[in-house]
């Protein structure tokens, strides 16, 4: 089933380690990235804000994609259906290269409701203890 999963890795006063882990029909890929909470704050709000609202897509990016900085992830999500089925480009950097360009994108299938309800979940794993995970699609 294609999903997306975030799990708390470490965390030091504001800045939060996650591994992501990207599961679609084709690939599986996992990355860690480093975020402050008050980013992962601004983008659970930017995602319960798109499920309202869903007729634009809606870039995510944590971490920056060049430059010498931490691996950098980023979604995509397309313009939903009349029906409420959303397609998130998902952008995974494999780390194993010091200029940063092995990536793997590709789609991971979802519906509006779970991206709210993801969203939601974002604001939760801020202060969530270390270990826990959120997922786009319930596992």
């Amino acid at each position: 089933m294609d999903n997306i999963i975030f799990e708390k890795v470490w965390q030091d006063d504001e800045v939060i380690e996650l591994k992501i882990t990207g599961i679609s029909q084709f690939v599986t890929a996992h990355q860690t990235c480093y975020i402050q909470d008050t980013n992962l704050r601004e983008i659970s709000n930017r995602i319960i804000d798109y499920s309202k609202e869903y007729s634009k897509q809606c870039y995510i990016e944590m971490g920056n994609k060049e430059g010498n900085f931490t691996p950098a992830f980023s979604m995509n999500i397309l313009e939903a259906s009349k029906t409420g089925h959303v397609k998130v480009e998902v952008d995974i950097e494999i780390a194993d290269t010091k200029e940063r360009n092995h990536r793997c994108c590709f789609y991971v299938n979802s519906e509006l409701y779970a991206l709210e309800k993801l969203g939601n979940k974002f604001r939760q794993l801020v202060s969530d203890v270390v270990g826990n995970k959120v997922s786009l699609n319930d596992i």
